[in-house]
């Protein structure tokens, strides 16, 4: 049976209107603007835009096109090489200036736009030479410059400070006073909610309340965020908690953290609860060699250094993003060879050479776990779940010492939601420590030992098993 992601999900804006859609992680407003970028299809429903209605699929709506839906997320459309004014202009293929393109025209057009916005940023700077927050200001100022009718903004705020985020909601403001509307997606209540026209909170797929600007209040939005979540019933699998630490936390620290401390012992699964996500994005970039840190991670009784994603599983730590399942498979690569391809990096002879015998065992073990129907299958159209399979039966054959698993059941039916606990259930038993973050507490209660409760940058409550129903009811 399969997963309904949106239920009879709508939403109307007017033009020059900001609003604010708010929900936690698998509520549905990452497929929502997954369809509106073209990424996704949808079953049934209408998407109508500037008075026209758009088929739904790749490539199908007009994404930075003039008189078209900009989409701003956590990824950067620039070009690093080129100058502040060359990406405003010369990416779009549109000609601005008529029958020629000149650099110090469109500098100067730049510095207007700029000044009209109060912008600070020198046209001629190279964009590989932004800070984080002026590549984010850029793609606001382009989006306007392709007269966009519609940007639809995914979650970007992170830890501006308040002068920024200032800044930012004069450039909407200012948007608002031309026409153009504002789609917020964000997962809290934060600054853009106060100043949004009105907040609509999505749950499950489907409508939750909305919210007007005079009726906001911070305390009433984030109770609609969970009211009538189901908890579901504690998994009847148990962990094989181990004395030794998998893993030591240790002090912690960098823009973000303040010494950050905590511990998971070999064979327990421990949760982060994070309703925010933001402690765990932070988190995850450590991890990834993304962000620069102060701290120790402490892995029998060895120093690890965070610094290169690609170092991770020689340092004995997996991470696993379930919001990125099918992105983490090889698609020019078979199945087969998406199983295979760790085992054969450890056994590989002089690293050219297959050990044939490896190569049987695994061929064995795929055949059982996918029950033989995977052989002819496209990695490029594998579903969610047996892409979920493959990612944790590859790091299984890696044998990492510790897991972390950010948001491991986003979007996850609840046959696959079983069978990813039974997969992490195994990883405990083979005394593989696991952190899993979600800012469901539903997810975590079913398998976790502890929970630690995090708010902004800090872990403020540990909550014991035997706890869970007591606390979080």
């Amino acid at each position: 049976m399969g997963n309904l992601i949106l239920n009879q999900f709508s939403l109307e804006i007017l033009s020059g209107e900001i609003i604010n859609l708010i929900g936690l992680e698998g509520s549905g407003k990452e497929e929502l603007y997954a369809i509106l970028s073209g990424k996704e299809f949808i079953d049934s429903g209408d998407v109508w835009f500037n008075g026209e209605q758009y088929k739904i699929g790749k490539e199908s709506l007009p994404v930075e096109r003039v008189n078209g839906i900009f989409l701003i997320g956590n990824y950067d459309l620039i070009i690093p090489d080129l100058t502040v004014a060359e990406n405003i202009y010369i990416i779009e293929k549109i000609n601005y200036f008529q029958f020629s393109v000149s650099k110090k025209k469109m500098e100067q057009q730049t510095k207007k736009i700029f000044d009209q916005f109060n912008v600070k940023i020198d046209p001629r700077k190279k964009a590989k030479n932004l800070t984080p927050y002026e590549r984010c200001i850029l793609r606001f100022m382009r989006a306007y410059v392709k007269r966009a009718k519609l940007i639809v903004v995914d979650d970007i705020l992170d830890d501006y400070s308040l002068d920024k985020i200032h800044q930012i909601l004069e450039i909407l403001n200012l948007f608002k006073k031309e026409g153009i509307s504002i789609l917020w997606i964000n997962n809290y209540p934060d600054s853009i909610t106060e100043a949004a026209d009105k907040i609509v909170v999505i749950r499950n797929g489907k409508n939750g309340i909305l919210f007007y600007k005079e009726d906001y209040e911070k305390e009433k939005i984030k109770r609609s965020l969970t009211t009538g979540k189901q908890y579901l019933e504690n998994y009847e699998g148990v962990t094989s908690v181990r004395k030794e630490n998998a893993i030591s936390i240790q002090n912690i620290k960098n823009n973000y953290f303040n010494e950050l401390s905590f511990e998971c012992k070999k064979g327990e699964i421990l949760g982060i609860y994070d309703i925010q996500n933001k402690f765990s994005r932070e988190l995850k970039k450590i991890l990834l060699g993304k962000k620069k840190y102060q701290g120790k991670f402490i892995i029998e009784d060895e120093e690890i250094k965070t610094d290169a994603e690609y170092k991770l599983l020689k340092s004995k730590i997996a991470v696993v993003d379930g919001n990125a399942y099918q992105l983490s498979i090889f698609p020019d690569l078979s199945l087969q060879e998406n199983l295979e391809i760790s085992a054969y990096q450890k056994t590989a002879k002089g690293k050219y050479f297959i050990n044939r015998r490896v190569q049987k065992y695994v061929n064995r073990m795929g055949e059982e776990l996918f029950e033989n129907n995977v052989t002819y299958k496209s990695m490029r159209e594998i579903s969610r779940r047996d892409a979920m399979r493959v990612v944790y039966y590859r790091l299984g054959l890696a044998k990492p010492k510790i897991l972390f698993c950010f948001q491991p059941f986003l979007r996850l039916d609840p046959i696959s939601r079983k069978q990813l606990c039974e997969i992490l259930l195994k990883f405990s038993s083979q005394g593989t420590g696991m952190i899993l973050s979600s800012a469901s507490v539903s997810d975590l209660i079913l398998l976790c030992d502890r929970i630690l409760v995090v708010e902004k940058n800090r872990i403020y409550q540990e909550v014991e098993r035997a706890s869970f129903l007591k606390v979080f009811q």
